[in-house]
């Protein structure tokens, strides 16, 4: 009976950190669930825009949160679904995604700008650049999310550059 007990409670802290690891669920989709996650995640963006907190702690620690969240989840999640970074694990593109908006405003990012940080973050993520790939290669939650930090930085660049040629266009 006791055995039967412990299985069910296993089953069920399985289940939780399943859950968490997959963004909630996004990471379910059966079609590019690294991009429902960050769609996801940009969702949650939009939506703190309107709490009124400032965003740069707010986005620090959501990216903090996130990192630590994949670092955690990383080697129980291989090995209850027995693959390493398995696609439904997408809590690393949330990290990621909180990376590419990162601030030193109070300001919450704008519309616009959370959809450049989505496509470049995207791109960086799937293409790997270096060293985004030699990171992936690492063991567990480390390789699951350092790669999506390392994209994360990139798109941030391309999120700098796109505020200031909007803000002080060189025309």
């Amino acid at each position: 009976m006791k055995e039967r007990e412990a299985s069910g409670a296993a089953r069920g802290r399985d289940r939780v950190l399943l859950f968490l690891a997959s963004g909630f669920g996004a990471g379910c989709s059966p079609l590019f669930p690294g991009t429902a996650g960050t769609a996801v995640a940009a969702l949650l963006v939009l939506l703190l825009a309107r709490s009124g907190l400032p965003a740069a702690p707010a986005l620090i620690f959501l990216a903090a949160a996130a990192t630590a969240g994949s670092l955690a989840l990383g080697r129980p999640v291989e090995r209850i679904l027995g693959q390493k970074d398995p696609g439904l694990f997408v809590l690393d593109e949330f990290a990621g995604y909180f990376v590419s908006l990162l601030t030193f405003s109070r300001s919450w990012p704008t519309a616009k700008e959370c959809l450049v940080a989505f496509v470049l973050f995207r791109l960086f993520d799937v293409t790997k650049p270096t060293p985004a790939r030699q990171a992936q290669n690492l063991g567990g939650g480390t390789g699951i999310v350092l790669d999506d930090i390392v994209a994360g930085l990139y798109a941030l660049m391309g999120v700098v550059v796109y505020r200031q040629v909007l803000h002080n266009p060189p025309w």
